[in-house]
């Protein structure tokens, strides 16, 4: 058993590398003082496809529609939780000290000039006061790193999620399916059920 354990706890070691996060949930709060909110951060990189929205048993509100697409009005497909003005996501600034400003939602009533005073609040937040930044749209499947910070920002002095009982995510591509004939996942299986014996 000793030896068996450092070569699975190696093999985990390796293969997380490359895992990628599938959801990333963002804080829900129905209304919030302040016209700039972080509402989430990232631990591992993320393949962003779009936004789940969740019911308070865990499952997708809607049907038709189970991922709302990115720069898209939750709202407009069905969904009972909105976002008040601006969804952005943050991407810490590079070795030249450039930082990139993602919008995943944009409120109508959202201006330039507002969204650029709250990435460079949100800036300021983090203390990376000398960081530049550029303000662009998301494309659907780029893959966000981990550090990133998702804010909201709205004109009105208050961040709005309506709908306490949901629950708003930033999705990845869905989990893939475990094949359990695989001869690792049986492999894994039968170790994590054995009862190590005493030396």
């Amino acid at each position: 058993m000793k030896l068996i354990l450092p070569f699975v706890v190696a093999a985990l070691g390796f293969s997380t590398s490359t895992i990628h996060a599938q959801e990333q949930p963002l804080s829900n709060w129905p209304t919030q003082d302040g016209q700039n909110v972080q509402v989430g951060q990232l631990t591992c990189p993320l393949p962003v496809q779009g936004l789940n929205i969740r019911d308070s048993s865990g499952n997708l509100t809607s049907a038709s529609t189970p991922t709302i697409p990115l720069l898209t009005d939750p709202a407009s497909v069905g969904a009972t939780t909105q976002i008040g003005d601006t969804l952005y996501a943050l991407i810490p600034p590079d070795a030249t000290n450039q930082a990139t400003a993602v919008i995943m939602y944009q409120g109508s009533s959202s201006t330039s000039d507002e969204i650029n005073k709250a990435v460079q609040d949100a800036l300021n937040h983090n203390n990376w006061f000398n960081a530049t930044f550029t303000v662009r749209n998301v494309n659907s499947g780029e893959t966000l790193p981990d550090g990133t910070e998702f804010w909201v920002c709205s004109s009105t002095g208050f961040v709005t999620f309506t709908d306490t009982n949901n629950g708003i995510s930033v999705a990845g591509p869905q989990v893939p399916a475990v094949d359990p004939t695989d001869p690792a996942i049986t492999g894994l299986q039968a170790l994590i059920s054995s009862t190590p014996t005493s030396p």
